[in-house]
């Protein structure tokens, strides 16, 4: 009998499935009971004693009641007697607010890793932080999984002869550097400017290095409203690029970005289940590749 025992919330149970077959086991029993006002109350139905639980919840809309979802479902299992617990979270909402851009505003990624600490969470599984700063965040340990190969892999099947990678902003920098040497391609800078009083809205202006006669390969680690990849592509293809593919690990597709994508220059968006879509978020264009491998793998390093 193993050990360790797996639950998933509510935000994406066909990814929690899918880790629980690579690694051999059924998902563990949790009633996510939530009374007439709103109100979650989870009820574990399995004997954790002096087991590891894994608990995988994405923090993807509605990203507070998926983070309640976790913290409660944390302080249920902690009362279990297990032996420690692992929470697994392959979409951090609120990694974006890292920082205090202007006075009066909260850091609320930090805020979320004392959420975790506080439901006595004893190690974090997290995969593409939107900055890796954010893991000194958390004072407990957290292992930093990156989809970049496997999205880099999806990208070797189309044998692109002539590509680059492009970085969207100066932060993307690292990231497309990575890429681009998994590739084996060149890499072009985008700088980007971001007005703070207009959320979710940005200006690319310049592109750094040439893309004329080349498939420019976008990639960033969310994409939300689509603004920054729309724009990007548009000013890529006004460049002399002849194609653009568009690359991410998160696919939240907020407000009109399904109908920004789904018009905009670019051949295929590709983005991994790191954040479960439902009808209306899929279009033709768009392409979603597994991580459960990578999850099933780091967990399974963890629970040896």
């Amino acid at each position: 009998m193993k050990d360790f025992i797996l639950y998933s919330g509510s935000s994406n149970l066909p990814l929690a499935h899918e880790v629980a077959k690579l690694m051999n086991i059924t998902l563990g029993k949790v009633d996510l009971e939530r009374f007439a006002d709103g109100e979650l109350r989870p009820w574990i139905q399995d004997d954790l004693r002096d087991k590891t639980v894994i608990v995988l919840e994405s923090f993807s809309y509605p990203m507070d009641e998926h983070i309640m979802e976790m913290v409660l479902m944390g302080d249920a299992i902690r009362r279990c007697a297990p032996k420690r617990v692992i929470g697994v979270i392959p979409y951090l909402g609120y990694a974006r607010q890292d920082k205090l851009h202007r006075a009066g505003e909260p850091i609320s990624a930090r805020v979320i890793a004392k959420f975790l600490e506080v439901s006595e969470f004893h190690e974090i599984i997290g995969v593409d932080l939107h900055n890796d700063a954010i893991v000194g965040f958390f004072e407990i340990p957290f292992t930093h999984v990156s989809a970049l190969e496997t999205l880099a892999n999806q990208v070797k099947k189309r044998d692109i002869s002539n590509g680059v990678v492009i970085a969207p902003d100066v932060g993307g920098v690292k990231r497309a550097r990575n890429l681009a040497f998994l590739l084996d391609l060149p890499m072009v800078v985008m700088e980007k400017r971001r007005f703070l009083d207009k959320h979710d809205t940005s200006e690319a202006y310049q592109i750094i290095g040439d893309v004329r006669d080349k498939t420019a390969i976008i990639i960033d680690d969310i994409i939300s409203t689509g603004g920054t990849i729309v724009q990007a592509a548009a000013s890529l293809r006004e460049a002399g690029a002849t194609g653009v593919i568009a690359l991410a690990t998160h696919g939240v597709f907020a407000g009109e970005a399904v109908e920004k994508l789904t018009h905009a220059p670019i051949e295929e968006v590709i983005c991994t289940n790191s954040i479960h879509l439902n009808g209306d978020k899929k279009f033709a264009s768009l392409k979603v590749v597994s991580i459960a491998p990578l999850l099933a793998d780091a967990i399974s390093t963890l629970v040896r």
